[in-house]
C-alpha cells in the first residue's frame, strides 16, 4: 500500500513539473505580447516564479529594470542569466552598462549633485568600485565577441571616468573602426570627443563630437553641460565660453541652493 501510495505522487509529480513549465512559457509569452512594461515585468517574474531556470525570462525582465533605472535588480537578473548560460555575451554587455550607469548616472540632477559633491563635499562621487565592474563585464563581452563595438564604446567611457584616457581612445577608436552598425559607431565617437575633451584636446573633441550629432542627431546621451547640438562659428567662441560660465554658474548656484534645503529643517507648525 505504501508503496503504492509513493508511486501515485511521483507520478502526479513527474506530471505537475512539464505543466508547470508549459505554463512558464505562457506567462513568458504574455509578457513579450504586452503592451506595458509594468505587466510584462509582473508577466516574466510570474515565469521565473514557477520555472527559475528560464534564462529568457530573467532576460526580458532585466532589460525592463535597466530603462526604469532599477539597476540592482537589473544586475541581479543579469547575474543570474549569466549563472544559467556563461556564455550569453549580451548579459555581459548589458550588467556592465548597469554598473556603469550606477556608477556613473547621467542627466541634469546627477551633474548637480556630482557639482555639490565636487565643491562642497555634499553626497557620493562617482563609485571606482562599480565602474571596474563594468570595465570587468565589458572585457568580458569583448572576448565572448571581439567584434562588439557597443561594448568596446561603453568601456571606453568606463575607462575614461576612472582616468585611464590612453585605454579610453583607444577602446573608442575600435568601436569606430569596427563599423559594426551606426548607434555603436557613434557610441565610439561621443566617447572619444569627451575623451579628447577631458584631455584638452578641443579641435579633437569638436570633430568627434559633431560625427557622433551627425550620426545620432537625436541621442539622449549628449554630456549635460558642455555638448553644443550645433557647431559652433568660431567667431563665436567668446560668446560660447561666455553662456558656458553662466550656465555653470546657474548649476554651482542651484546645487547651494539644494544643500541649504538640506540643511534647514523645515518650521514647526
Amino acid at each position: 500500500m505504501k508503496k503504492l501510495a509513493a508511486t501515485i505522487i511521483a507520478c502526479v509529480l513527474f506530471a505537475a513539473v512539464p505543466a508547470s513549465a508549459d505554463l512558464a512559457w505562457d506567462y513568458y509569452r504574455r509578457g513579450l505580447e504586452s503592451s506595458f512594461a509594468c505587466k510584462k515585468i509582473e508577466y516574466f517574474s510570474k515565469a521565473i516564479k514557477l520555472d527559475p531556470n528560464l534564462a529568457a525570462a530573467y532576460e526580458k525582465r532585466a532589460i525592463h529594470y535597466f530603462f526604469q533605472e532599477e539597476f540592482d535588480r537589473a544586475i541581479a537578473d543579469y547575474t543570474r542569466v549569466i549563472e544559467l548560460v556563461p556564455g550569453n555575451v549580451e548579459a555581459y554587455k548589458m550588467r556592465g552598462l548597469n554598473y556603469l550607469r550606477k556608477g556613473h548616472r547621467q542627466g541634469f540632477m546627477a551633474e548637480v549633485k556630482r557639482l555639490a559633491h565636487r565643491y562642497m563635499n555634499m553626497g557620493s562621487g562617482d563609485s571606482r568600485e562599480l565602474l571596474s565592474l563594468a570595465i570587468a563585464d565589458f572585457s568580458r563581452a569583448i572576448e565572448l565577441d571581439p567584434q562588439m563595438a557597443a561594448a568596446f564604446a561603453y568601456r571606453a567611457e568606463a575607462y575614461r571616468l576612472v582616468g585611464m584616457m590612453t585605454e579610453a581612445v583607444r577602446d573608442a577608436s575600435a568601436a569606430i573602426h569596427l563599423k559594426r552598425d551606426p548607434q555603436s559607431t557613434a557610441l565610439g565617437y561621443a566617447a572619444l570627443a569627451e575623451a579628447y575633451r577631458q584631455l584638452g584636446k578641443n579641435e579633437l573633441y569638436e570633430t568627434n563630437l559633431q560625427r557622433f550629432i551627425e550620426l545620432d542627431p537625436y541621442s539622449s546621451d549628449y554630456p549635460p553641460l558642455h555638448v553644443p547640438l550645433t557647431s559652433p562659428d568660431p567667431g563665436d567662441a567668446d560668446s560660447l565660453t561666455l553662456v558656458g560660465w553662466f550656465g555653470l554658474s546657474w548649476i554651482i548656484a542651484l546645487a547651494i541652493v539644494l544643500a541649504l534645503r538640506l540643511n534647514f529643517k523645515a518650521p514647526k507648525k
